[in-house]
C-alpha cells in the first residue's frame, strides 16, 4: 500500500506540522484502544499513536535521543524507555522517564552495564527491567523516583517483564520457559513451557497470560491451565501487548516480503486479526498500548501532530 507523507521542518523548539493522507480502515480492533510504537524508519524514531482505523494521530520526535523501547506511565503523562543519548561516548544503555508536559527525560539508573527493557507497573508506583550489571541479565525493580532498587532474580538470562494488573506479580520468559513472580521477587514458578520467544503480556483482567513461542502466540489462564494457541507463524512474534480492552494482542513480525509489521489476534475468535496494513513501511518496533488517561491530560491528540524540541535533561542517578 502507496502512502502519500508529507513533512514541512521547522526551527528545533517549534511545531512540525505534517500532513498524512489517511490510512484505509483497518476494521479490527475496538474504539477504545489506541496503539503506540517507534518507527524506526529513519533515525528520528518517532513514536507513533495510530488508532484502531489506522490514521496517525500524534508523531512525537525527539532530537537527540534514541529510545530503544517504551512503556507508558498509567497515568499517560510520562513513558519508560532506555536508551544512549549522544552525549554518552560509550554503549552502555540505561532506563530514563519522559515527562509528557515538560517535556523533559530524567535518568533513572546509571551504572556500566546495560539496562533494558523497562516496563512502568499498573500502580504507577514501579518500573522492572533487565540488566547485565551483576554479569548475567536479571530482572530489577526499582521506584519511578529512581530510588529503592531491588534485585528480583539471581542469574539466569532473564528478558522482558510483564505486570499483573494489580501489580502484585510479573511474568516473564527464560529458559524457553514461562515464570511468575511476586513482585519482591518471590514465590518463583514456571507456569509453561515452549517459551521460546521474549516477549509475554497480561490480560487487563488479571486471569491470563500470552507469551511468544517460536511457532506462534499462545494465552494460559494465571494457574497454569487452559494452554490455548491463538496464532499460527512460523516465527516468534515481538512485543507483545495485550489491549486496554480486553479484546486485541499486538504483536510485531517479520512478513514474507522482510518487512516489519504489527499483526493483531482476536482474544475470543483468533481466526480474527492478521497484518495491520497501515505499519507497513513504519518499522514498527516497540509496541505499546496508550493508556485512556493519557487522552484525558492531551484531548486535542486527534487534531493536532506534535513534534518536539531539543531534548532537556535532568539526570536521576538511582541508588
Amino acid at each position: 500500500m502507496n502512502v502519500k507523507r508529507t513533512r514541512t521542518y521547522v526551527i528545533l523548539g517549534m511545531a512540525l506540522l505534517l500532513s498524512i493522507s489517511l490510512f484505509a480502515n483497518s476494521g479490527w480492533a475496538d474504539e477504545r484502544d489506541v496503539l503506540s510504537f517507534v518507527s524506526v524508519e529513519d533515525r528520528t524514531r518517532p513514536i507513533i499513536l495510530m488508532d484502531t482505523q489506522g490514521k496517525i494521530l500524534q508523531e512525537l520526535v525527539i532530537p537527540g535521543l534514541t529510545q530503544l523501547s517504551l512503556s507508558w506511565a498509567p497515568d499517560g503523562r510520562s513513558f519508560t524507555y532506555h536508551a544512549i543519548h549522544n552525549q554518552v561516548p560509550n554503549l552502555d544503555f540505561d532506563i530514563y522517564v519522559m515527562d509528557m508536559e515538560t517535556q523533559t527525560s530524567r535518568r533513572l539508573t546509571l551504572d556500566e552495564g546495560l539496562d533494558i527493557w523497562p516496563a512502568w507497573s499498573p500502580n504507577g508506583k514501579w518500573i522492572s527491567f533487565a540488566s547485565n550489571r551483576a554479569g548475567t541479565y536479571d530482572l530489577y525493580r526499582v521506584d519511578v523516583d529512581g530510588g529503592n532498587l531491588i534485585k528480583l532474580t539471581d542469574g539466569h538470562n532473564y528478558d522482558k517483564t510483564a505486570w499483573s494488573p494489580d501489580s502484585q506479580s510479573i511474568a516473564f520468559t527464560s529458559r524457553a520457559s514461562l515464570f511468575v513472580m511476586t513482585a519482591e521477587g518471590r514465590k518463583l514458578r514456571q507456569l509453561a513451557g515452549n517459551a521460546h520467544g521474549v516477549d509475554c503480556t497480561w490480560s487487563p483482567d488479571g486471569k491470563k497470560i500470552a507469551f511468544s513461542a517460536n511457532n506462534g502466540i499462545f494465552s494460559i489462564d494465571v494457574n497454569g491451565r487452559n494452554l490455548r494457541q491463538l496464532t499460527q507463524l512460523n516465527q516468534s512474534a515481538w512485543f507483545l501487548a495485550w489491549s486496554p480492552s480486553g479484546e486485541w494482542i499486538a504483536y510485531r513480525l517479520t512478513d514474507i516480503l522482510g518487512d516489519l509489521v504489527i499483526g493483531v489476534v482476536n482474544t475470543v475468535d483468533s481466526k480474527r486479526g492478521g497484518v495491520l496494513e497501515a505499519t507497513r513501511g513504519l518499522k514498527p518496533n516497540y509496541l505499546d498500548w496508550v493508556p485512556e488517561g493519557f487522552l484525558s491530560v492531551f484531548p486535542s491528540v486527534e487534531k493536532q501532530i506534535t513534534f518536539w524540541g531539543a531534548l532537556k535533561q535532568n539526570e536521576h542517578t538511582s541508588q
